[in-house]
């Protein structure tokens, strides 16, 4: 079993039911330093003083390979590990990050949005932030 962070669709409870039937919720857990940005589709990116809401999961092999063909791993997304904190207990937890903002600063379809708020509610995390960075998601790029 491994620690996997989620900050965009796999928020969802309902969604990771389906694509990871071993997942286990484990809590919450603010990263620092990056920020939520969406290209279409989620990912983050560092950014100072910024911060990302996430979510973690306990996850089987077989979670993680479905994951890998959902995120479109390795040509969408690569896997990056982060320390984390939950319940005082330390450990590793990877996340997957989209390679080289292979793809331009866009909003996010609206039934993906969706996805991703009904996640934010299942942990009960605050989705402004969310809504913040789906909208700046059509803005040109920085």
């Amino acid at each position: 079993m491994k620690y996997y962070l989620a900050y965009g669709s796999n928020l969802n409870k309902r969604q990771m039911a389906r694509r990871c039937p071993d997942a286990v919720p484990v809590g919450t857990v603010t990263i620092s330093n990056y920020e939520l940005v969406f290209r279409g589709v989620a990912t983050i990116e560092p950014k100072m003083g910024a911060s990302v809401q996430c979510a973690v999961w306990k996850i089987s092999p077989e979670d993680e390979r479905s994951l890998d063909r959902y995120e479109g791993y390795p040509r969408l997304y690569v896997k990056q590990d982060f320390w984390v904190q939950v319940n005082g207990k330390s450990f590793r937890a990877m996340a997957y990050v989209m390679v080289n903002n292979i793809r331009p600063k866009s909003p996010p379809p609206t039934d993906y949005l969706r996805t991703i708020v009904e996640g934010y509610a299942d942990f009960g995390l605050d989705d402004k932030p969310l809504i913040e960075a789906a909208a700046k998601g059509g803005e040109a790029n920085e």
